[in-house]
Formats: structure tokens, C-alpha cells, sequence
């Protein structure tokens, strides 16, 4: 049935089926008054639902283009909910890691790039010695990591321990320079691993999808760096888990009595959304429809752009949004966190000679849980490895906590380990992902083929196939996640979207999504929970 032959006027609408708009609309399907014809519809942009969660299937493998972890299993108190939602599902922490030193300026060069690839016959050729692994030993490796994760856990505490308004004004970057486990840790690192372990703290940029530094920031409002506030929340406890089976079977779970009943429009992007009436006037690009209250829960991303492209011929919202609303839209940080995909026919990295090097370095990750200590994580490939390349900007933080530019550090997932599929996916963030998604698919992987011969000490075989998100490109998303901005962002900011906009008419605006949650912002729990809280808002009036 097309939308010119159906009810046009609901009493709900929903902006978007990604996770915080399928959890609204499917918390209140359950109620019989919404199950009535006319009373409730999502209309999503796309032509698929999952919104940040999406998958693509290349040469027979899945790719998990978005979110892939559950960032807190929970506890038994307090269990996170999306741990409930397919009980069944796979998942586990990743166990096995080996980390490549940075090589020097002399080993870098030894390589000449040809078509977006890498030619190693100079490397190799007789007159030279043959190239050397950059493995870090195991013990070595195993310490450097310790000390990492030990510095962010330390953050977290301080965070707890800062007021808002003092974690607000202080940046991650100056947390970590003042962590005295950073400190100490060069103690400990051998000297010849130093510029190795101050280019580690860039994991938080890839954590948090934000800059630690102005160069790394891909607006200008963000250029202060995330905060420290970043870290000031109450979010689950528990293990930080890799979802084996990807996130679109949970969305396909919590979406299918919807999709069922025709409750969800796809291909249908809304183009405005007048509220100054008595129901919501959503103009879309399949024609119009009414509703007495609509939760939008278009990203932050799209909400910015939107904002920054303000027209008085056609803005997203009609009147504009209240002041303290258009506040919080450009004082949050929106970042970007995109994916690299090697496909390759087989994994190579389990075969010799490359077997051998990486079982060199292979440590277990020292807050792994006794679930992933078995036998064989010692004798199986690593799950995840950590290698540098000088392509892509990064930064250092040296031992007297001065900070220059440095090499980039890549940290590559082994998806066989975890998917079954072969596959080495590695993520990239911030201005970098910028970077990347102006590059051609083939640029993109030689960056990683590059940065594993050198660190390998021997090329690799190519891959059959590559793909790359491009999430900052995506007009239904322009970005990935939310995060504090230093000196700018409040976590009242997140709150403002809590109450409803309503008109002196009585039409009723809602939002949901990751960025509206103050606890749990930057994962899926966070917009489903976001979700969950709107439709119980609506049923509280029902």
C-alpha cells in the first residue's frame, strides 16, 4: 500500500529505525492502543533499519559496518539489557594481542608505493640484508598493555573524583600527561620502546571517536579535545564484548513484530517538521503526514548539519528549536569512527611464516576474563594486532609529557578469530577517518598492507576484496558517535532532550538516541535505553 492511499494523520510518529527509534516504537506496539490502524509509524530515510548498525556481505564474508560491542556486560544487580535480547547470542572480550613497535624513519622508507599498494623488491633484493619483524616481545608487550589500560581505568576514577565543572574544563590529553600510571610506566617500558608506548594513548581517540588533539578534531568547535567529563558517567559494569553474530539479528528481533505489521516506511526522509500546530506537520520525500507527537531520533550528526545549514526557505524544524535545545546540538562533540575491511580468500596470518613472527609477541590482554583462558589462546592467532604507520597523522606523548606529532598507531581486529570469516578489519577516527573516506578503497587498504609488511618484516598476501565505511559522508548519520568537547560541553546538555518540545497548540516533539543519554551516551545500550525512556513517557499519558 503506498503512502498516498493510507492514513496519513497517527497519533505517533518515529524519526528513524535505528536502535532508539525501533526501541520506542516497539515498546509501545506492546500496548494494545498502539496496535490500532493509525496510532503508531517509523518512517526511516534509509532503505534498511539499524541505522548506525548495518551490515554488507563481501565475497561471502559479513562485514559489521557499525557498532560491534557491548561496552558493559553488566552484573547480576545490574545487568546491561541488551544482554537479554537474544539470549543466545555470541559474544566474547578479545584475548590474544601482539603489538608492533614503530619502525624508524630508514625501515619506512625502504618500501616504494606503486598504484596504492607496496613493492618490496628493493627490500628484498641481494644487496640489501633481508627485513626484520618489529614484533615487541610478549613480555614486553603484555606490560605496555597493562600499563595502558591501567592509565584509562585511572582517568575513569579521577573523572568520579573531579567536579563537572573541573572535568569539563580539563582535557583527556592533560589527564594522560598527568597520569602518574603513565609516569610510572616509563620506568618499567624499556628506552627503545618509549615512542612506541607515548603514541598508545591514541586508543581513546578510537574508543571515544574524538580528538585528544586540535589536529586530530574534524571540526573546528571540537579542536579543544574531548574532556574528562567523557568519563564522568555511571554506565555498566562488566566485560567489553565483541558481538560474534553482529548486532543486526538483535535489530531484526526487537524490530519484527513491526516489520511484521507494517508499522515501518522505509526509503522516506523527512524533510521538515512543523510543530507550531496542533499535530506535527512532517513533510517528507513520499508526501506528508500529521501525528499529535513525534520522537525524532535522527542523530546528533544529522541534527548539526542540519543546523549549520539553517535556512529561513527550508530548516529541519519549523519554528526552530528552543534556544537551550540549538545550544546543546552545537556544544556535544559528534565524532567519526570508521572501518578498513582486508577480505582475503584465506587466513593468511594463521599459515607460515607469519605464525611464527606473531607468536613472538602474543600476550593475553590483562583484564581478559576466565571466559577466553583457555589452551588455546596461547597457540591460536592473536585476536587483534597493534602496528603504526606514518600515513596517517598521530601523536606522542613523550616520557616528560611534552606532545609532538607521532606516528599513527592501527589497531587491526583478526575477524576470523571472532566471525569465522577471513577478514583483518582495523579502525581509524576522528580527522583520519576524514582523511580515509576521501581516499579509493584501494588507497585505504594499502595503507594497512604497508603498515603490516614493514611491521612484519615480510609482505603479506593482498587481499581479494576491500571495503570502507564512510560514516562522515552518510547524510543520515554524518558521523558515528557523541562525546564531551572540552570547555564547551555539559552533561545538562544531554539532558535538554529529555523534556518535550510542545507548541501552544498542543503538538508534541520528542527525542531519543545515544546523544540524549547521560550515562550511556556512544553505545547501543545508550539509544536503546533512550528509546525505551520516550515510549514510557508517551505510555505514562496513555
Amino acid at each position: 500500500m503506498t503512502p498516498s492511499t493510507k492514513a496519513r494523520h497517527y497519533d505517533t510518529v518515529i524519526i528513524g529505525a535505528g536502535m532508539s527509534g525501533l526501541a520506542c516504537a516497539s515498546r509501545l506496539y506492546q500496548h494494545p492502543n498502539f496496535r490500532q490502524a493509525g496510532s503508531l509509524l517509523v518512517l526511516e530515510g534509509r532503505d534498511r533499519i539499524g541505522g548506525r548498525i548495518g551490515s554488507v556481505h563481501v565475497k561471502g564474508c559479513r562485514l559489521d559496518t557499525g557498532a560491534n560491542w557491548i561496552h558493559g556486560t553488566g552484573t547480576e544487580e545490574k545487568p546491561n539489557p541488551l544482554v537479554s535480547i537474544l539470549p543466545h547470542k555470541r559474544y566474547r572480550s578479545l584475548a590474544g594481542t601482539v603489538s608492533f613497535r614503530r619502525a624508524d624513519d630508514a625501515a619506512a622508507s625502504d618500501h616504494e608505493q606503486d598504484g596504492g599498494w607496496v613493492d618490496v623488491r628493493a627490500a628484498n633484493s641481494p644487496s640489501q640484508q633481508p627485513p626484520t619483524d618489529l614484533v615487541i616481545p610478549a613480555e614486553t608487550s603484555g606490560m605496555m598493555a597493562g600499563a595502558l589500560w591501567g592509565m584509562i581505568g585511572s582517568l575513569r576514577g579521577q573523572a568520579e573524583r573531579t567536579s563537572a565543572a573541573k572535568a569539563k574544563a580539563t582535557s583527556m590529553l592533560r589527564a594522560i600527561i598527568d597520569s602518574e600510571e603513565r609516569k610510572n610506566a616509563y620506568k618499567d617500558v624499556p628506552k627503545k620502546y618509549h615512542s612506541s608506548f607515548g603514541c598508545m594513548p591514541q586508543f581513546v581517540e578510537g574508543m571515544e571517536a574524538a580528538p585528544l588533539v586540535a589536529q586530530s578534531a574534524e571540526h573546528p568547535e571540537a579542536q579543544p579535545g574531548v574532556s574528562l567529563l567523557e568519563y564522568a558517567l555511571e554506565d555498566f559494569e562488566g566485560s567489553q564484548v565483541f558481538l560474534q553474530d553482529g548486532y543486526t539479528a538483535v535489530i531484526d528481533e526487537i524490530a519484527k513484530d513491526l516489520a511484521n505489521n507494517g508499522v515501518i516506511e522505509l526509503n522516506t526522509e523527512v524533510q521538515s517538521l512543523d510543530w507550531q500546530h496542533e499535530s506535527v506537520v512532517i513533510k517528507t520525500t513520499t508526501g506528508i503526514y500529521t501525528a499529535r507527537q513525534v520522537v525524532c531520533t535522527l542523530p546528533l550528526g544529522v541534527l548539526q548539519h542540519h543546523q549549520k545549514q539553517h535556512s529561513s526557505e527550508s530548516p529541519l524544524f519549523k519554528p526552530a528549536l528552543p534556544i537551550e535545545m540549538q545550544e546543546a546540538v552545537s556544544k556535544l562533540g559528534f565524532g567519526t569512527l570508521d572501518k578498513i575491511f582486508l577480505v582475503f580468500d584465506k587466513p593468511w596470518w594463521a599459515d607460515e611464516p607469519y605464525a611464527s613472527i606473531l607468536k613472538k609477541g602474543l600476550y593475553k590482554r590483562p583484564f581478559d576474563d576466565e571466559a577466553n583462558d583457555s589452551e588455546e589462546s596461547g597457540t591460536k592467532p592473536p585476536d587483534n594486532l597493534m602496528c603504526f604507520t606514518d600515513e596517517l597523522a598521530g601523536v606522542e606523548i613523550h616520557a616528560d609529557g611534552t606532545v609532538t606529532a607521532g606516528a599513527r598507531v592501527l589497531f587491526i581486529v583478526n575477524l576470523h578469530n571472532l566471525t569465522g570469516f577471513p577478514v583483518l578489519s582495523a579502525f581509524v577516527s576522528c580527522a583520519n577517518a576524514r582523511h580515509v573516506e576521501a581516499l579509493s578503497d584501494d588507497q585505504a587498504a594499502g595503507i594497512l598492507h604497508r603498515s603490516l609488511t614493514v611491521s612484519l618484516g615480510i609482505e603479506p598476501p593482498k587481499p581479494a576484496a576491500v571495503h570502507v565505511t564512510r560514516w562522515a559522508q552518510d547524510p543520515f548519520s554524518y558521523g558515528s558517535y557523541s562525546h564531551m568537547i572540552t570547555g564547551l560541553t555539559d552533561a545538562e546538555h544531554r539532558d535538554v532532550f529529555k523534556q518535550p518540545v510542545v507548541s501552544e497548540k498542543g503538538a508534541v516533539l520528542r527525542f531519543a538516541g545515544e546523544h540524549t543519554s547521560r550515562n550511556h551516551f556512544a553505545t547501543v545500550h545508550g539509544a536503546l535505553l533512550s528509546g525505551w525512556r520516550e515510549a514510557d513517557a508517551i505510555l505514562a499519558q496513555t
